[in-house]
């Protein structure tokens, strides 16, 4: 296995491997197994190496003491035999395992961990573009409308200069006005998006 794990070797009937593999599930104990067949008919069971998993591991093997037999072999090399002093043995270890005070171990950081500052002034500049586009987009709007006036009020001026002068009738005037109004409300409906209807 390429992380540690506490290695259980289990010499018995199917059945009862069986029921020792439920209640390892039931426990809620991931674990991985494998089949020895030589010298004897074994299975291996590798379950986590944590104090929890091997506690409830050796309970339920000692449920089942009479009709199994095997060892429980921790990821540092120590082996106990599944026998009345091997069990003795390896609840002494449990017990001192878990009376001794824990270190505490350094924490690990996560991959991303040393990108926090430039993530951070991402999510500024991301912010900042956020809230400058209405005001840069309504400025648009504003600059695009005051132009689209002047030149709307350049040509009612001129049209007009013109009717009052004589080179073109009434007639024209009014029709270029008549123009300028469709335009004008086309260009609120799409530009501005006023006259939207459903």
């Amino acid at each position: 296995m390429s992380q540690r794990a506490i290695k259980i070797t289990l010499i018995c009937e199917p059945a009862i491997e069986a029921e020792i593999e439920n209640a390892l599930v039931n426990s809620g104990i991931q674990f991985t197994k494998e089949e020895v067949k030589k010298p004897t008919g074994a299975h291996i069971i590798y379950i986590p190496e944590a104090i929890w998993a091997l506690s409830i591991a050796l309970h339920i093997l000692e449920a089942k003491k009479d009709v199994v037999k095997g060892n429980v072999e921790l990821s540092d090399g120590k082996k106990y035999e599944l026998t009345e002093e091997g069990k003795e043995q390896l609840n002494g270890f449990l017990i001192e395992v878990m009376s001794k005070k824990r270190e505490e171990a350094p924490v690990q950081l996560a991959w991303w961990a040393p990108f926090i500052p430039e993530i951070k002034e991402l999510l500024k500049t991301i912010i900042k573009l956020i809230e400058w586009y209405p005001k840069a987009s309504g400025e648009g709007k504003r600059i695009v409308t005051r132009n689209f006036l002047i030149v709307i009020g350049a040509i009612v001026i001129g049209m007009g200069f013109l009717t009052y002068t004589g080179k073109i009738s009434g007639d024209s005037f009014v029709f270029v006005i008549g123009a300028l109004l469709g335009y004008i409300f086309a260009f609120l409906e799409r530009f501005l998006g006023i006259l939207i209807h459903d």
